[in-house]
């Protein structure tokens, strides 16, 4: 009921109404605002953002949904309220893009539905800012706080406040990423306490028959401890010589279900069973489906009764009357002090009325007076249905309801069991973690071995990962379903991964792909790829993907297993463009339906395929994307991953805090995981960093560890194409006087590059080859290697690598006194830099070029070298004739913030409208 306004009175509260109308008043601003109110129940949360709407000016429009204790294993249910809540303002439904009848899991990805959320915030705003509650978000369904995350984690220059209510920030049950904006300096945190003896004094003014003198009202206080919802009761409910009387012992606050009991009592029969079915269809309903519930003929005069007993309100849900209780502690109350047979009759009625298949079961459950063994089947059958289409939240909470309602003990542990898997595939980490203790108080088995070792893997415990894993293995026997088998070698491989165990990657692989087919989709395929990829094994790697098709996007699962491994090895082999084609198509197809992780590994190599083929508005877009999803969800074992991609073309830029700040991020994830692949990674992105810095003193300190016996020949560190950190030691070993040092770490390099025939990495070589003979004063030697260099280049697309190499062949022929020939490598390698915005790099050129007598380039980003990273992603998709919602939804933004760039863009180039911008921004 957003914005209404009960008739009972309003006390206190200022203090926080005046932050909250500051707050407002920023948002007007297009400077989007995050309130958050806790406090127990009870305690005013949701009357004070009533009164808080009610006070601000008129015009304001009002997105509102409510947590439901009943749906809070409903995928959606909450999210689904934002999308087709009324607006207060215009009195209108807000319209949802075309997608199924919410609530129910038809949006399996928390990412694709926070891109329609975003897209239904941005058509919301108008002059005023859009107001956004979210009430009792600790009953919120899993799948949309994860959704609510992502879309505020994307407002940034939007009119909007959100203002989020929950009783404790610091519940397990929200994600990590919500708990972080929740706890940011910027969002302004409200915990309402009790009121004070001067707040009571009004209350009781208000509300109570006679005015109590002040020793009673500081004894009501102390006994409430400020409590609204309590201390207001009482005055109604007690008479005043009991409030006012010393010796008199006042009815406990736990008796406050009594008091509603005794209100209710009070009500006429259609009354009573009106009020008894909305409490069990929750805390609202559709007016008419709680009369046929109840079997109420006249459900408007039932209602009439209730709302002057202070029992429901009356609402309309678009356009449907709709009621619900003036407060989520009368409906407990309602709930609670049913006689247990009258409740199970009114879900079985529930059932057969409500038509959401799970809300069904749902009932069913709530009706059960026990174990029940067919409707737990039913459960477990809808559940693996769940499962099968990547609803892993309801199908996690069908399984628990599963077990709760197994007769036997082994049908019980295995559906718990189950339905722990399903938490973890649905990125519902905290959850999972809290059933630990449950788990290891099960018998030994397979599968327990299983999941707990799929647990401990994700949460980053990979010791624990391992020795749960091998346990689940060495205790496996034909009885064991095969599915347990298949799922523990596909978390082995993906554990031997983590640290870097090719060979292990390959034997555990083989092993799960040996076994029958599994009923959802696998890693194990992309598993064996990568792991015959990073041991050298290249032609049965590639071969092993070779069931995959390169005609458009993959569709049955058999092209989806496997994509990502193979957009991976053509990144390793330089075939960036098909690289950058199978790596958002298999992050897009893992989105859709598969592996949460999958995608996010898909992602964050994308970001780096983008960096090395020189797209780096495209590497920062996706590296931003990859990072903030990885944290929205938990993923913790890839965020070393995605933060190290997400850091190199951010360090090329010489955008040097973002970059180090990924760059640390990505070596604090590497150490907590003992991960020697990631650091390598994570020490990479920070050479990387200081290689733009010109610190290349650092940059050895930072690589020189990766050349020890220990390391070097862990799999994929000595496997040329995949961390790209010889050519910056070689090159760093060079400029700091260390020429011995520097051939034998490149005469194993060029080796290695030859064996594969990986022409990055041939380019690469040469380069540090003509480098290092340079520095040895062979010029011809250093030549030969520069156009060697360059004839590598020619095979593959224009690139990174391609632009140093002209940089450093144009500088050697400047300091050769070649200044003619030098001209023409430095201003090739200047567009490439200017394109780029690559400003270490445009600076290094510019010198080198002052030292040819060049003053004046033919730089075509010189007409827009203001424009930041977001400015020119946005333009460029509007470039290609994208309109503004279509934008937000490719970038993951709200149509607000794209606007906002766009305006900053159109200032910037001296343009008015779209027309001129591919004049500003096409080459001459």
């Amino acid at each position: 009921m957003p914005g209404r306004v009960s008739d009972a009175p309003f006390v206190g509260r200022a203090q926080q109404l005046t932050q909250m109308a500051a707050r407002l008043g920023r948002a007007t601003r297009s400077e989007p605002q995050i309130i958050v109110v806790d406090g127990p129940a009870g305690m005013g949360k949701t009357s004070l953002v009533r009164r808080f709407l009610a006070d601000a000016e008129p015009g304001h429009r009002v997105l509102w949904a409510s947590g439901e204790e009943f749906e809070m294993q409903l995928p959606y249910a909450v999210v689904a309220q934002l999308l087709t809540h009324p607006s207060q303002a215009q009195g209108e439904s807000v319209e949802r893009p075309g997608r199924a009848t919410w609530p129910g899991p038809i949006l399996p990805d928390p990412v694709e539905a926070g891109a329609v959320l975003l897209d239904v915030i941005g058509r919301s705003q108008g002059p005023s800012p859009l107001i956004m509650v979210v009430d009792d978000m600790h009953w919120a369904d899993t799948p949309s706080l994860h959704t609510i995350t992502f879309a505020l984690r994307r407002l940034r220059v939007d009119n909007v406040l959100a203002v989020l209510v929950v009783r404790d920030t610091t519940d397990p049950r929200l994600p990590q990423g919500l708990r972080r904006i929740m706890h940011d300096d910027s969002t302004l945190a409200l915990t309402l306490k009790g009121l004070s003896v001067a707040d009571v004094h009004a209350l009781n003014c208000a509300v109570g028959p006679a005015r109590l003198p002040r020793r009673a009202l500081s004894r009501l206080h102390a006994h409430t401890q400020g409590n609204p919802l309590h201390t207001k009761a009482l005055l109604q409910q007690c008479a005043p010589s009991v409030l006012g009387t010393h010796h008199a012992q006042l009815p406990a606050p736990r008796g406050y279900e009594r008091i509603i009991v005794a209100r209710l009592d009070e009500c006429s029969p259609p009354t009573r069973r009106l009020v008894n079915a909305v409490s069990v269809l929750g805390t609202s309903s559709a007016l008419h489906t709680a009369a046929r519930v109840g079997t109420v003929p006249d459900a408007l005069e039932a209602l009439s009764e209730a709302m002057r007993r202070d029992l429901l309100e009356e609402a309309t849900h678009g356009g449907v009357p709709n009621v619900a209780f003036a407060h989520p502690l009368v409906r407990a109350a309602v709930y609670q002090a049913m006689e247990p047979a009258l409740r199970s009759r009114l879900h079985h009625a529930a059932a057969s009325i409500v038509t959401e298949p799970q809300m069904v079961l749902q009932h069913r459950v709530w009706a059960a007076a026990g174990p029940d063994p067919d409707l737990a089947r039913d459960l477990s059958a809808y559940a693996a249905g769940r499962s099968r289409a990547g609803a892993w939240s309801a199908a996690a909470s069908a399984s628990l309801a599963s077990a709760r309602l197994s007769p036997k003990e082994a049908e019980r542990t295995r559906r718990t069991l189950k339905a722990v898997e399903y938490l973890l595939l649905a990125g519902d980490i905290s959850q999972a973690a809290e059933m630990e203790p449950t788990l290891r108080a099960m018998p030994t088995s397979p599968q327990r071995h299983y999941v707990l070792g799929h647990l401990a893997l994700t949460t980053g415990r990979l010791d624990d990962a391992r020795q749960e894993l091998d346990a689940c293995w060495e205790s496996c026997d034909p009885a064991t379903e095969p599915e347990t088998v298949r799922c523990a070698t596909e978390q082995m491989a993906w554990l031997c991964l983590i640290e870097g165990d090719g060979n292990g990657i390959v034997q555990w692989a083989r092993r799960g792909l040996a076994l029958p087919p599994g009923h959802r989709p696998s890693f194990l395929r992309d598993s064996l790829a990568i792991g015959l990829a990073i041991t050298g094994r290249h032609e049965e790697s590639v071969h092993s993907v070779g069931h995959l098709s390169d005609a458009g996007p993959p569709r049955p699962r058999h092209e989806l297993e496997g994509l990502l491994a193979r957009g991976m090895l053509r990144l390793w082999n330089g075939d960036l463009g098909a690289a950058r084609h199978d790596l958002k198509q298999a992050f897009d197809a893992h989105r859709r339906d598969g592996l949460p992780y999958a995608a996010l590994v898909a992602l964050g190599f994308l970001t780096d395929a983008e960096y090395r083929s020189g797209r780096w508005d495209d590497a920062i877009a996706h590296g931003t994307q990859a990072v903030s999803l990885a944290e929205d969800t938990d993923q913790v074992s890839i965020l070393a991953v995605v933060h190290a991609f997400a850091a190199l073309p951010l360090a090329g830029r010489g955008e040097y805090q973002a970059a180090e700040e990924h760059a640390d991020a990505a070596a604090e994830h590497a150490r907590v995981l003992s991960d020697v692949n990631d650091l390598a990674l994570a020490h990479t992105a920070h050479a990387l960093i200081r290689t733009a810095q010109g610190d290349h003193e650092q940059v050895v300190t930072l690589l020189r560890p990766l050349t020890s016996a220990e390391i070097v020949h862990r799999d994929g560190l000595d496997e040329t194409g995949i961390i790209p950190w010889r050519a910056l030691l070689v090159e760093s070993l060079v400029r700091t006087g260390h020429p011995e040092e520097a051939e034998e770490l490149l005469a194993d390099y060029e080796l290695r590059a030859a064996q594969r025939q990986r022409w990055l990495d041939l380019a690469a070589a040469c380069r540090c080859r003509g480098l290092l003979e340079a520095s040895r004063g062979h010029a011809k030697e250093a030549e030969r290697a520069f156009r060697q260099g360059l004839d590598h280049s020619d095979g593959g697309e224009a690139c990174w690598e391609q632009a140093l190499l002209h940089l450093s062949y144009g500088t050697f022929l400047r300091r050769a006194g070649r200044r003619s020939e030098a001209v023409v490598q430095l201003e090739t390698a200047w567009q490439t830099f200017d394109r780029l915005r690559a400003m270490p790099y445009l600076e290094r050129c510019r010198t080198e070029l002052g030292g040819c007598g060049r003053t004046t380039t033919k730089a075509r980003a010189a007409r827009h070298p203001v424009l930041t990273a977001q400015e020119l992603t946005v333009t460029r998709l509007a470039v290609r004739g994208l309109t503004n919602r279509q934008i937000a939804r490719e970038l993951m933004l709200s149509v607000k913030t794209v606007e906002y760039h766009l305006g900053n863009a159109y200032a910037k180039l001296g343009i008015n409208s779209r027309m001129g911008l591919v004049a500003a921004l096409e080459p001459k």
